[in-house]
């Protein structure tokens, strides 16, 4: 059965004091009963399970309902989920992973230290470090956790600390604070003035039950048992932080964002009954339906719990929206929320709902939009087509705008960079197929008509019909996108299969838009960073096009021709003449890859105050040694992790800038046998504040100076 804490389990097993619901007019054709709204149905006198759609994601817009069409819809999904073994929590993929987002700066680069690399100006993103210009606050990994005691700390607590860096760059550790004794992990952090909020992952459930329903077992973007808490902490006293307020809250962090004072959480939750099991035969089917339809639907709602243990319901059924065209033989039992929090009234907190799938957030200081994309397969092909529902957003009150359905995904990695708001536009790249029938890239641009996105213009389109990525000699594109970035009236696209080509779009006229140049080098770029309207920095991996591998299985398939993969790179390209990019110059670390790749938040960049672009790449290698064992004298190759934050400065102006290896900082290895553990640099972070570097591994804080790297101070 489902394991989850006490609180959870008095939710889910509240008793049912009425066993009969009045059932309105819009529900009496679902029983076929007839009559008025006034007639009263018993559900337990029901013969036979109504007659209902097979559930699947909507692509409609949106329209707000009142609470017994709502109660109606996820109570028929979750009905559904009981019956419909391979059904949309089954079949559907999501673009998200996480998504995980970036603006070249942010306003502290006037001050000399160096931030949370953004996607938009005005947006804050959650990072597991935060940086004032004076103190550090660093979210520590459980699985990370370096025993600076002689007992270790428990691997189900969420720990904080606060770093002092002095006026002479030296860091002191002025406190280490537990900020959720439930929570497995920090999942992000966002500091606002004094006061920083923690968002940390609860993982609560574990299933060994055999009846509970498949689909939600399976499901990955609607996981059942899971929460996330929310903790504010007033860190006015840096020794003794306040942790003024504690939520915890059913269901799985999507992503989250700041705009101002406000903390924007999207989250997904599945309701379920953990003694409903997969139903097959119609007794099985009419029972579950019973089980369902006689539970109050506030059993079935996310809820939210105060540090006190006090619940409620995280969002109200009135305040959530359905698809425009639903009706009542519809149903779906995932839920996605979207909380407001205003930190600096912690006692303000709402939440508005989606009775459908997104898995991905972008947003904008006056816009928020969700997406996801539905994956249906038939005779042997998937079709993909994604949503985009677009809300305003002013503080914490949220409005409703728009929906727009497009052909095709947005693909998992860094999803959010493929779209941008331009005005009332939103420009967005999807992408349809696979190479072996070929890709189709297209960049589309969409403007709300009532409450519709509507598309407005693509590329490519009649006028300029070339296709973004190479044709091969079968006439298709093989290329898969790796990156896109937004900058200004431009889009830079990245495809990949052996070479890298480099594409610059126009934007400045919907009419005519159009690729302008494009550029082929070895490799490819993951993240694009734009530092001017001249220059653009790209990070990635470089790959040797004449050296290829097949696999075993079928060495003739050119499908399954997979390029070698040389190391990390970091490229300067001159894009200033958008018909002819130019790479300036590129820098590679041989057999190393960087978290930047998936991760923009690993990169550290500062704009210094002779205009010179600083920028920190955290690089891993494996490194094999040859080992005598002094025993038999037999020779043997270990492999050890090398880890390293790469320096590299963008120098000159636009004209004649080029990329400048500075060198690295390499980590001290310890004598300490609890030290000693491998720590991936997966979660990898620095900061440059003037001339010193901070560099995070694991948990500890290592410092360096800009022009001496070698000379490395710590751990911290």
């Amino acid at each position: 059965m489902f394991t989850v804490n006490n609180r959870t389990l008095i939710t889910w097993r509240a008793k049912m004091l009425n066993k009969k619901i009045i059932l309105l007019s819009s529900f009496l054709p679902l029983l076929g009963c007839g009559g008025g709204s006034n007639n009263e149905v018993s559900i337990e006198n029901l013969k036979e399970v109504p007659e209902l759609n097979e559930m699947s994601m909507a692509m409609t817009p949106l329209k707000s309902v009142n609470a017994t069409a709502f109660e109606q819809h996820l109570k028929n999904g979750m009905y559904l989920s009981s019956v419909q073994q391979d059904g949309i929590l089954e079949n559907t993929a999501s673009d998200t992973g996480t998504p995980v987002p970036a603006t070249t700066g942010s306003s502290n680069q006037q001050q000399g230290y160096s931030t949370t690399i953004t996607q938009e100006e005005g947006v804050d993103e959650g990072d597991r470090i935060k940086y004032d210009g004076e103190f550090m606050y660093i979210a520590n990994r459980n699985y990370y956790q370096r025993f600076r005691t002689q007992e270790a700390a428990p691997l189900a607590q969420t720990w904080l600390r606060i770093l002092q860096r002095d006026t002479q760059g030296e860091v002191t550790e002025l406190s280490t604070t537990v900020v959720n004794e439930d929570a497995y992990s920090i999942n992000s952090l966002y500091l606002n003035n004094d006061k920083l909020a923690v968002l940390s992952d609860v993982y609560n459930s574990s299933i060994s039950d055999d009846t509970v329903t498949p689909s939600v077992i399976n499901s990955v973007l609607f996981p059942v048992g899971q929460q996330f808490n929310l903790s504010l902490l007033d860190v006015t006293d840096k020794v003794a932080p306040n942790i003024e307020t504690s939520y915890t809250m059913d269901g799985s962090i999507i992503d989250s964002r700041r705009v101002d004072d406000v903390l924007y959480i999207v989250s997904s939750f599945s309701p379920f009954i953990s003694e409903l099991p997969y139903a097959e035969t119609e007794t099985e089917k009419l029972d579950n339906y019973k089980k369902i339809f006689l539970s109050n639907i506030n059993n079935f709602l996310p809820k939210l719990f105060d540090g006190q243990g006090n619940s409620r319901n995280l969002v109200e059924s009135e305040n959530c929206f359905l698809p425009t065209e639903t009706t009542n033989k519809d149903g779906f039992n995932g839920i996605v929320t979207l909380t407001t929090i205003d930190l600096t009234k912690p006692d303000s907190i709402s939440s508005i709902c989606i009775n459908t799938e997104v898995s991905g957030l972008y947003a904008t200081p006056t816009s928020v939009y969700l997406y996801g994309t539905d994956y249906q397969y038939q005779n042997n092909e998937t079709i993909e087509t994604s949503i985009i529902h677009k809300f305003s957003i002013a503080g914490q009150d949220i409005n409703y705008v728009a929906s727009g359905a497009l052909d095709g995904r947005f693909n998992w990695q860094l999803s959010n960079l493929r779209f941008s708001e331009k005005g009332d536009d939103l420009r967005v790249v999807t992408t349809k197929g696979d190479p072996g029938i070929g890709y189709d890239h297209y960049l589309n641009v969409l403007s709300p008509v009532g409450n519709e996105l509507t598309l407005v213009a693509q590329l490519p389109n009649d006028t300029f019909p070339e296709k973004i990525g190479k044709l091969n000699d079968a006439g298709i594109v093989q290329e898969d996108i790796k990156a896109v970035r937004f900058f200004e009236e431009k889009a830079f696209i990245v495809t990949f299969l052996n070479t890298d080509p480099l594409y610059v779009i126009d934007l400045s006229d919907n009419e005519q838009l159009k690729i302008t140049g494009a550029l082929e080098i070895p490799g490819y770029s993951s993240y694009l960073h734009p530092i001017s309207d001249s220059l653009l920095v790209g990070i990635g991996q470089n790959v040797d096009p004449n050296r290829l591998f097949f696999t075993d299985d079928n060495v003739n398939n050119a499908d399954e021709i997979t390029p070698i993969i040389e190391g990390a790179k970091i490229s300067l390209f001159d894009v200033s003449n958008m018909n002819d990019p130019i790479e300036i110059k590129s820098i590679v670390y041989e057999n190393g890859y960087t978290p930047v790749e998936f991760d923009y938040h690993a990169l550290t960049y500062l704009k210094t105050e002779d205009n010179t672009h600083r920028f920190g790449l955290p690089v891993e290698r494996w490194l094999s040694k040859t080992v005598i064992d002094n025993a038999t004298g037999q020779e043997y190759n270990t492999w050890t992790p090398d880890n390293s934050l790469q320096l590299i400065e963008v120098t000159g102006n636009d004209t004649d800038a080029t990329l400048v290896e500075m060198g690295s900082v390499k980590l001290k290895k310890s004598t300490n046998a609890s030290e000693g553990a491998y720590y991936s640099g997966w979660d990898d972070r620095a900061i440059f504040h003037g001339d010193d570097i901070y560099y995070l591994h694991g948990n500890s804080i290592w410092k360096s100076y800009w022009q001496t790297p070698e000379l490395t101070a710590g751990p911290f």
